[in-house]
């Protein structure tokens, strides 16, 4: 074996060994969570502030927050 197979045969069994979220089961809510958190941010932030990117920012910090404390069940 070349120096190049043995790169590619270390590089298979890293792969293997790599433990993804997916594989862990922890799914969450955290882009359904900022696209709520947006449009609602969007919505407050113009009746409160008069300024839509404030309300955009405060509400996808929320959105990201509680999205990603929310787990998904299997």
């Amino acid at each position: 074996m070349n120096e190049k197979d043995k790169e590619n045969k270390n590089t298979e069994i890293d792969d293997e060994n790599n433990e993804s979220s997916e594989e862990k089961g922890e799914d969450n809510y955290l882009a359904l969570g900022m696209c709520l958190g947006i449009c609602l941010g969007m919505t407050v932030g113009q009746l409160l502030f008069k300024n839509i990117g404030t309300g955009m920012c405060i509400g996808m910090s929320l959105g990201l927050a509680i999205g990603s404390s929310v787990k998904k069940k299997k």
